[in-house]
Parts: C-alpha cells; structure tokens; sequence
C-alpha cells in the first residue's frame, strides 16, 4: 500500500458506531434488509477482498470471493461484509490485525471492478470515459483515524486515485481527501486535497472519481472537483476501480478498525457518446394505482438494456429491460420523501452509463 501523508500505525483503539441522519437531503434509498447486499447493489462484476485467510483466522492471506459467489439476494455475507439489519446498507468491516493480501500490510475489506468476472485483467484505458459514484458514512475508524474508502487503482501498478476519510479525534470530526498519483510508481510526486470539511462520524457524504481522457477528478458531496491531467508515463497502463474499507495501519487488535456503510455504489464506461436522456425526477405515483414511466437514453452502439445497480424503486414497481417501470406501489412505499434507486444502461458494445432516479409514492 502506498503510504499517506502523516502515516501513523498503533494498536490501540477509538472510534464507535455513531448515529446519523441517514440520507438527510437525499430522500429515501429503498434497500431491502433481509438479503444480502448482492441483493441490493449489482456485484456481477466486482471480486471481494476480505480480512480472513481460507482457515477462517485473520493470520494468513487474505481470501477474495469471485463475482458469482457475490451476486443475489442469497450472495456471500460475512461479518467482514453484510447487510445492515437497521438501513440495509451493504456494511464494510476490516479490523486492524484483518489477513491481508497483495503485498500489503493493511487489511482491507474491499470491492474490485472486473469488466469481465473471469479475467483479473480485463481493464478499462485512462484515454476513454470511466465513473465511479458513491454514498456512504463511516461509522467507525482505528487510531490514525484513516480509511480508504475508494480507488481508481492502476493494474500492476499505483492507485491514480484514492479518496479516504480521515478523522480528527481532537476535533471530533472529519475531512474528506484525494490523494492523487502523478506517476504510476508509488511514492512522490502527488498531490492531496480537501474534498469535504466537517464530516462527522456517522454524517452521509457522497463521492466521485472519473477518468475522462488522460484527466483525473474526484470531488465530494458535489463540489468542486480536484483536477489531474495525467502524466504520458501513464499512457502503457490500466485501470480498475474499488471501493470498500481500506485501511492504513495494522496491529494486533480484533476491535479496533473501520467500518463503511454505502447505500450507492456504481461504476460505469459511458464511451461512444452514450447518454441518458430521462430527467431524474419521475412522475409521481400513488399506492395501488398501476403507474408506469419509461427510461430513455442516447448514443452508444445501440440495443440498450437496463438494470438496477443500487437499491429499488418503491416496494410495487420494478424496472424492466427495455427500461420501462411499471407496477402498482404498495402502501408501505407512501413517503414524505422520494425514494431513489439508480439504474445504469448498457449498449451492444459494452458501453455502460448509470444515473439515481426518484419517484415520490403519495395516497
């Protein structure tokens, strides 16, 4: 693992699981709590990285679950990686004596992007359009107060982009920063930069990475964006995104860690000028009346199909291949606020786009 600024490792443990306005501002994520989260979040194309060796201890290699051990409602769940029972949240535990793998000391437990489930290296170029968008708290961290919450990782080489939140005990809150690398060696030179202030332990943010044609950014909560046009050494390599908890220290404690809850997660290749054309606000529905909308996008290579790739709309309404949502919403979907899910597109030619979309369940 490539080092942080004002690295710090210790044994010793703070942090706690605190309450939190769980998406204050943002509606109401529909996130069933009873499945595991390949029931909630599309999992067909990432692996898992998590911090217990094939003996079930924490002392050896870590083990990583191949992308059809992942997805359904009947995926894998552990105590490293599970749905919460309160939210529905898919729930990231890595504590800082966690086995750990691929030449690191920090234990991680950790998404990884496969474009193709069963090649490591099928991987996606600097030079196209690449996203990945999340929201998420973190509700406990270790000591250093450090967790890597998401990469834009290079293959066989260093992370281009790492977003982590770091907590100030001192000051009882937290800062949301991008580390990014100017050369695909780890080590200097790059760059840090404040994304977000003031973020409680336990408060919602949001994140977001991109490679657009040799440029990388990443931003939080929707503001302004940290900017790296990429270095021609980069131009040979590769990439892949992750998304998880990472730590940054390592010791011998089994209490002391990271936990990361996300309620969206998706990543997407919007090449060959695909778009979606649907505003994000769609027409309102009441419960027990057949309701019924349609998904439009534009570009790409044609034969577009969708698919829910965080969460679901109301309990009632599902969404079809052909991007029609239809159904009639149940009355425990009426709410105050809307509830959102989002949905990602897909050409002939691979070429996939998401976007969050709402809809407002009334009587």
């Amino acid at each position: 693992m490539q080092a942080l600024p004002s690295r710090a490792l210790s044994i010793q443990w703070f942090g706690t699981a605190l309450c939190g306005c769980l998406l204050a501002g943002n509606g109401h994520a529909e996130l069933y709590r009873s499945v595991s989260p390949g029931g909630n979040f599309a999992l067909d194309n990432w692996n898992l990285t998590v911090p217990q060796d094939a003996d079930g201890s924490t002392e050896g290699t870590a083990i990583t679950a191949r992308p059809d051990q992942l997805t359904g409602p009947y995926g894998y769940k552990s105590r490293w990686f599970r749905t919460d029972a309160q939210d529905g949240a898919m729930t990231f535990w890595a504590p800082i004596n966690g086995a750990t793998a691929g030449g690191s000391s920090s234990p991680r437990a950790e998404l990884r992007e496969m474009l193709d489930p069963s090649n490591l290296s099928m991987t996606w170029s600097g030079a196209g359009e690449s996203v990945q968008d999340a929201m998420l708290r973190v509700t406990q961290v270790p000591q250093d107060g450090i967790v890597i919450v998401g990469q834009v990782h290079g293959y066989r080489s260093a992370p281009l982009i790492m977003v982590y939140y770091r907590y100030d005990a001192a000051r009882q809150t937290g800062r949301v920063i991008a580390k990014l690398q100017g050369l695909p060696e780890q080590g200097p030179p790059f760059t840090t930069h404040t994304l977000a202030n003031d973020i409680d332990l336990g408060e919602t943010f949001s994140y977001q990475m991109r490679v657009s044609k040799n440029v990388a950014t990443a931003s939080a909560n929707g503001g302004p964006s940290a900017r790296m046009p990429m270095d021609p050494a980069w131009n040979s390599h590769t990439f892949y995104f992750k998304a998880g908890a990472y730590l940054h220290m390592h010791g011998d404690s089994a209490s002391e860690g990271a936990r990361v809850k996300f309620y969206r997660l998706a990543a997407s290749h919007p090449n060959d000028g695909l778009a979606i054309t649907s505003v994000a606000a769609l027409p309102n529905a009441r419960a027990g009346q057949a309701y019924q909308a349609r998904l439009h996008s534009s570009g790409g290579r044609g034969g577009a199909t969708w698919r829910l790739v965080s969460g679901h709309p109301p309990a009632g309404i599902q969404l079809s291949r052909d991007g029609t949502i239809s159904g009639s919403p149940e009355a425990s979907a009426v709410s105050a606020t809307a509830h959102w899910f989002v949905a990602q597109v897909r050409d002939v030619n691979g070429n996939t786009l998401h976007k969050k979309f709402s809809i407002l369940v009334g009587n």
